[in-house]
């Protein structure tokens, strides 16, 4: 391992990352493994490119030092964004998968238990499928979430780059709400968000924020499409902050005039369910609880609305098309797992009016001792223009 002052996060946190790793993997008596998840090598290693969509894989050995195989482009991203010292790149008219059997002779890993990421977006089937065949003699087993076992839970580390996302966060929601009137489109307002998201810091997110307006609103991940903004209006925002690819999200909402009894009803039962939410979000109490407690008091209202979704997601580090970590731990029915201390999700009690308004109040949450905690600060309500 390079010992460099000059990556994201001190070696130590990466050593950190990489021993439990290795103990995880001692437990599933596997001698290597296939990291191919984008965010997953981004915690290993520091690496991250836009350019995922070719293959890419750091190889964790049980012990000695991993290597990675990326295409010849990146391998500029592995010097001087990693702590990683063997690298095997492969140019655009080799088979990296041929590259990757190769590296594997050479480390002496070719004949062993190897574990791979069998649940994984950017590890196409056709490539698994390679992968086995030149390595026949090879022990394949399916260790997916392995990786994701120690990203559940952030370090003081991690989670001081979230609050620098959060703030990014913060000034795009309140550039979109400052934005959003009569008149403008839905692209005025998302270019006002993006300008002040950046301009705080921010990077670019993992998913592109919600602008919708009007009757859009009820539409699942409906998102700016130049649409003009009408008086007597709802206009739903979803805005996720980044910073080296760690992300905070919130909902919020604007109506352009007097709101509704229905949308006063709905801000009101939203911000009894988020407040009872965070604070049942202590160690121990199981996700499905949480999940269960926000559906009863959402389901309270006077025009059948129910939540139409989970009720919140871990997130944290993502790349696209996802900024949320839902696939390691989502606050939904009969989930069994229980929260611990260090843990953050995106919580996101909301609800559809049909052919009227989706209206959310959502907050990126860290689990402490006590509770949920917010780590935005934008006031909770619908704000009326």
């Amino acid at each position: 391992m390079k010992q460099r002052t000059d990556l994201v996060f001190p070696i130590p946190e990466f050593q950190r990352r990489l021993d439990a790793l290795r103990a995880r993997m001692a437990d599933r008596d596997l001698d290597a493994m296939l990291v191919t998840t984008p965010e997953n090598i981004t915690y290993l290693t520091g690496y991250q490119t836009t350019g995922y969509y070719y293959f890419q894989c750091v190889v964790v050995p049980a012990s000695g030092e991993p290597f990675m195989v990326t295409r010849l482009l990146e391998h500029s991203n592995v010097e001087t964004r990693t702590w990683v010292e063997h690298s095997r790149p492969f140019v655009d008219t080799q088979r990296p998968l041929a590259v990757l059997a190769d590296a594997m002779a050479e480390f002496g890993l070719a004949g062993k238990r190897i574990g791979y990421e069998r649940h994984c977006y950017f590890f196409r089937a056709t490539e698994q499928e390679e992968c086995f065949e030149r390595l026949p003699n090879a022990t394949f087993v399916d260790a997916s979430g392995l990786i994701e076992e120690g990203r559940l839970i952030k370090s003081d580390a991690e989670i001081a780059i979230m609050r620098r996302a959060g703030r990014a966060t913060e000034a795009a929601m309140m550039a979109a709400i400052e934005a959003a009137r009569p008149g403008v489109t839905e692209n005025d307002v998302a270019a006002a968000l993006h300008h002040a998201m950046f301009a705080a810091g921010g990077e670019y997110p993992a998913c592109s924020p919600f602008v919708a307006s009007g009757p859009r609103c009820s539409i699942g991940h409906a998102t700016w499409e130049g649409r003009a903004i009408q008086p007597d209006e709802t206009v739903f925002l979803e805005i996720g902050g980044c910073v080296q690819r760690y992300h905070t999200a919130m909902m919020r909402n604007v109506y352009l005039g007097d709101p509704s009894a229905e949308m006063l009803e709905a801000e009101k039962l939203i911000q009894q369910a988020v407040k009872a939410s965070m604070e049942a979000m202590k160690p121990g109490v199981k996700a499905g609880d949480v999940d269960a407690l926000n559906r009863e008091i959402l389901a309270g209202n006077s025009f059948g609305a129910v939540q139409s979704t989970r009720s919140g997601y871990s997130i944290g580090l993502a790349f696209t098309p996802d900024w949320g970590e839902g696939h390691i731990l989502s606050i939904q029915e009969n989930e069994e797992k229980t929260f611990e201390a260090g843990m953050t999700f995106h919580l996101i009690p909301w609800i559809q009016i049909p052919g009227k308004a989706g209206i959310g109040l959502s907050e990126t949450v860290l689990v402490t001792p006590e509770g949920g905690v917010a780590l935005l600060d934008v006031e909770r309500r619908l704000f009326v223009k």
